[in-house]
């Protein structure tokens, strides 16, 4: 596949067939994460797949998702977009399921330069934005093989950090279930940016 087609390919995907990723994949995969521009040349992000299911039961119980936070959720959202608002209705109940049951579980960590709560500038989130990066080269790769996952961004990262004996020094950036698209996985309509529309040239 052309670079230009997995891009065009990749997609949010929450559901799952029950079918095994090969390690190959998931390898060219977090290798071409580690191929991301990096902020200060030294790449310091490091990957954990989590297969063990007590590991990802714990993971789940690190986030609180009950009904009613779940009707706060819909009644914060009437209102706006009407696309984000059925993205999240369809992801909110997904999450926990999703950690349990997908094929793979990745989380990816980085080395913060300084921590998110004390930063000031944009420029003391070079390190998040340069994971991101790592992040979406391994989604990428992924499409490249017919294989998607979805990033989940933890509320709660010190009980992650602890579940997984993460050091205190390093950071969470993500969690994300991969596997092959289930036949009957929901995909929400795409918002439609047209280039045109967000393109400025000299001054907004």
């Amino acid at each position: 596949m052309e670079l230009l087609d997995a891009i065009h390919q990749r997609r949010s995907v929450r559901d799952f067939a029950e079918k095994p990723v090969p390690f190959e994949i998931i390898k060219k995969s977090l290798e071409a994460g580690l191929k991301a521009p990096s902020y200060n040349h030294l790449r310091q992000w490091g990957f954990l797949l989590i297969r063990d299911p007590k590991m990802r039961l714990a993971l789940t119980r690190t986030e609180e998702m009950t009904e009613e936070v779940t009707e706060q959720l819909v009644q914060a959202f009437e209102g706006q977009d009407a696309l984000a608002k059925k993205m999240y209705l369809d992801a909110i109940p997904k999450q926990k399921k999703m950690i349990l049951t997908a094929p793979e579980l990745l989380v990816v960590v980085y080395r913060p330069k300084t921590q998110v709560s004390e930063s000031k500038r944009i420029y003391d989130l070079n390190c998040l934005a340069s994971v991101w990066c790592c992040i979406e080269n391994i989604l990428l790769a992924l499409a490249d093989s017919n294989v998607f996952g979805v990033t989940f961004i933890p509320k709660n990262t010190p009980a992650v950090k602890t579940v997984l004996s993460i050091p205190q020094e390093l950071e969470v950036a993500a969690i994300i279930p991969f596997g092959y698209r289930a036949p009957e996985a929901k995909e929400v309509e795409q918002k439609n940016a047209t280039l045109d529309a967000r393109l400025h040239i000299n001054m907004w």
